[in-house]
């Protein structure tokens, strides 16, 4: 397949090009400041100029935190970009299938530890999951209207080497590796430690990405997580901490702490169950920990 991907340079953009071009495919990279999401005219002849066969969508604010310093950015560019990109795709590509990446945060608060289904309600609690509550919901339009192959992730927590430090692992990581390289006591800067989360490596979320595209789907809706959830806080004190023999101690930066904050996240992922690798994540801690500790 010849696959465009829209935020290719992002932190899942690199990992998705690797899986797709190991498995044969062609790959065309749209990227910012070349190409403006909010720009129909531009987004447009990306699509009428490649003709693909289908299109990813990863250019997106991703970020909670980010996503209620800026709301209405994130409502522009997670759902005016992706219409824009729709009508590019309903107009000069009509049958390349898409693949929207949506997220966990659309889901309403579960009630105790239970595993999400797709079929479980929505109510987001922040900007962004608002954002890919609408996104989810032109998808649906855009099948019903015109016929269009689009498949919608609701993407759980994934992480790995190169995501930003906005993202709670990736800075308590290079934090400790910080302190480490030192040999001094240190401190490191936290937020809200309580919450439940399903992490994945991000190698084995761009894979299921590419069955997803592959294979014919039997579903629009796929969650894609581990099926596990961790407390943050035994992340950080059984794995990240573990990781270094130097003494750190964990401070609480109000400045981390979000204004909502869902106690518990896992999704039920027998839907992508038969792609699903299933790397453990205290490998993928070690493998971001290998890596600030080599760049320190």
């Amino acid at each position: 397949m010849k696959v465009v991907i829209v935020g290719a340079s992002g932190f899942v953009g690199g990992y998705l090009i690797r899986e797709l071009e190991t498995a044969g495919h062609s790959v065309v990279q749209a990227d910012l400041p070349e190409l403006d999401l909010l720009n129909a005219a531009q987004v447009d002849l990306l699509i009428a100029n490649n003709k693909p066969d289908a299109v990813v969508n990863l250019a997106a604010i991703s970020s909670v935190g980010a996503s209620w310093k800026s709301p209405a950015d994130t409502i522009s560019v997670n759902v005016n970009g992706t219409l824009n990109l729709l009508e590019a795709v309903r107009k000069h590509a009509p049958q390349a299938k898409t693949l929207l990446i949506g997220s966990a945060e659309e889901y309403a608060v579960p009630e105790g530890k239970t595993k999400l289904k797709e079929t479980d309600p929505l109510e987001a609690s922040n900007p962004y999951g608002i954002s890919k509550i609408a996104q989810e919901n032109f998808a649906q339009l855009y099948r019903k209207k015109y016929g269009m192959k689009i498949v919608c992730t609701r993407s759980f927590n994934h992480t790995g080497v190169g995501q930003t430090t906005a993202f709670a692992l990736p800075s308590f990581v290079k934090q400790v590796a910080e302190i480490d390289k030192s040999g001094k006591p240190g401190k490191i800067l936290v937020g809200n430690l309580s919450a439940r989360r399903d992490f994945s490596d991000v190698e084995d979320v761009v894979h299921v990405y590419r069955m997803l595209l592959e294979n014919k789907n039997e579903f629009d809706i796929y969650n894609v997580g581990s099926g596990i959830a961790h407390k943050i806080e035994d992340l950080l004190k059984e794995v990240i901490l573990k990781l270094t023999p130097v003494d750190i101690e964990i401070v609480v930066d109000p400045e981390k702490v979000r204004p909502v904050e869902t106690p518990y996240l896992c999704a039920d992922n027998s839907r992508i169950q038969k792609y699903w690798n299933g790397t453990d994540i205290r490998k993928t801690l070690k493998k971001m920990f290998d890596h600030y500790r080599s760049e320190v």
